[in-house]
């Protein structure tokens, strides 16, 4: 077999790889980068409501994280599409080895001994025909307070910072549109020539 004959497999692959990339990343471009890129308020409620999404995101309230931070940013005035948008980084492919990294920090600064990966596995699993409130009602039983303190230290560490980079960038944009506005006031009419109308 010459090289030009493994070119069509190799494209075939490329475009296989794309397609799955793409499926993959869409979901994630639709619930949290296209809603903050597209959200319009201050910059301070914008970032607020970033960091405050991040920061209830990264804690063990899945299942009702949009509940909590539309109520919270009602009360903070923080943007509540900015906030909603970030409740997607925990998600269910996402939160178990989320939750899992909490509970072995918990462990760590709580100086405990704890159940293995396979077995935090299986508290998770919705085998049995269990419901989905049954699982996180018997993982808050079973992980208690390691889960929390670890998810309270990572969630605060991560959302602190968020804010102050978050307000730079919002301001940043909001001079980028205000110059882009003031140049189109300030464009010049086009003359009109002899034989144009108006």
């Amino acid at each position: 077999m010459d090289g030009n004959d493994a070119k069509p497999s190799e494209s075939a692959d490329e475009s296989a790889h794309g397609g799955l990339h793409r499926r993959l990343f869409r979901p994630v471009f639709k619930k949290l980068i296209e809603p903050v890129l597209r959200a319009n308020d201050s910059p301070k409620a914008l970032a607020l409501g970033a960091a405050m999404g991040l920061w209830v995101s990264l804690t063990p309230t899945v299942g009702i994280q949009m509940t909590i931070v539309v109520i919270l940013g009602t009360l903070i005035k923080a943007n509540r599409i900015v906030a909603v948008a970030m409740t997607w980084i925990s998600n269910p492919i996402t939160f178990v080895p989320m939750y899992y990294g909490y509970y072995k920090l918990g462990l760590l600064l709580m100086g405990l001994e704890g159940i293995t990966h396979e077995e935090f596995n299986r508290v998770w699993s919705l085998a049995g025909g269990r419901s989905s409130w049954d699982v996180i009602v018997d993982a808050f039983r079973v992980f208690g307070e390691p889960l929390w303190v670890g998810s309270l230290v990572v969630a605060t560490v991560v959302a602190l910072p968020t804010y102050p980079f978050c307000l730079r960038f919002f301001e940043k944009r909001a001079e980028k549109r205000r110059a882009r506005l003031e140049r189109k006031v300030n464009e010049p009419a086009p003359e009109l020539t002899e034989g144009t109308t108006p």
